[in-house]
């Protein structure tokens, strides 16, 4: 089998070794791959485009509070998302272009687009539809390919629907960071760019080499390459004679349990 997958709190885990491997991800309910896009491949729409369509197809009402979720039990997350896209004001257009972006990345072979009730993808006269039966599956993949804590602030979203209106207010005030990509409204998102500088310069790698990785992979050896540093930089001074100092997390522990 290409996927081994287990059952954990109600979400199938893909395995490590295939997200890890660049490879394609089957995206089983839709019938479909889910390619994962290179950060060479994102450069093409830039940080603050990919996040932000990332953040919006990542939208779910769980995020709000429960005073806010009246009226809102038979109304699915999906149905939502397709409200807020509809608006057709100046900023949300952008917000639903970004969108647009995010799944032309991540299906380029596909002719994308978004109707009232689903993502049509199609190719090669067949169409394939992301909807209310399968939205919560390409979630799970999607957020398992970009290992994100979701939250960017955005002033973005400023829709004009009742319904979208509502939802949109409560994500414009959330105000958490994105692992360490933005740290105030007016700071730029360059996340990935960074991390690569560091990596090139830290490790010694081409910068370009870095820049075919997937986000997965370059989330997973940053993440080792500073348990790595930390570990060194506490083994020479114990070596140098240091006390008293902590312990460090072993560099070559499993990073990704939950």
């Amino acid at each position: 089998m290409v996927m081994m997958i287990v059952y954990r709190q109600k979400k199938i885990m893909i395995n490590e070794l295939l997200l890890l491997s660049k490879n394609d991800i089957p995206f089983i309910e839709a019938q479909i791959t889910i390619h994962q896009p290179t950060i060479k491949e994102i450069a093409y729409i830039g940080e603050e485009s990919f996040f932000t369509g990332y953040e919006m197809l990542n939208f779910s009402k769980n995020l709000l509070l429960e005073e806010d979720k009246v009226n809102l039990e038979n109304v699915s997350n999906f149905d939502i998302l397709i409200a807020i896209l509809k608006e057709r004001n100046a900023v949300m257009q952008k917000n639903r272009n970004c969108v647009e972006m995010v799944l032309a990345l991540i299906f380029p072979e596909y002719i994308i687009s978004i109707e009232k009730d689903a993502f049509i993808l199609k190719k090669d006269n067949e169409e394939y539809k992301i909807n209310n039966e399968n939205f919560d599956a390409f979630k799970n993949i999607i957020n398992q390919m970009f290992p994100l804590k979701t939250g960017v602030e955005s002033n973005e979203y400023n829709p004009t629907g009742d319904l979208a209106k509502k939802i949109a207010d409560k994500l414009k005030k959330r105000h958490q960071t994105l692992g360490e990509l933005k740290e105030s409204a007016n700071q730029k998102i360059d996340m990935f760019s960074r991390y690569i500088s560091i990596l090139a310069i830290g490790e010694q790698k081409d910068i370009n080499s870095l820049m075919n990785y997937t986000v997965y992979q370059l989330l997973d050896e940053f993440e080792r390459y500073k348990l790595k540093i930390a570990y060194d930089i506490n083994f020479q001074a114990r070596m140098a004679g240091a006390k008293d100092l902590k312990e460090v997390e072993d560099w070559m522990k499993d990073i990704h349990s939950n």
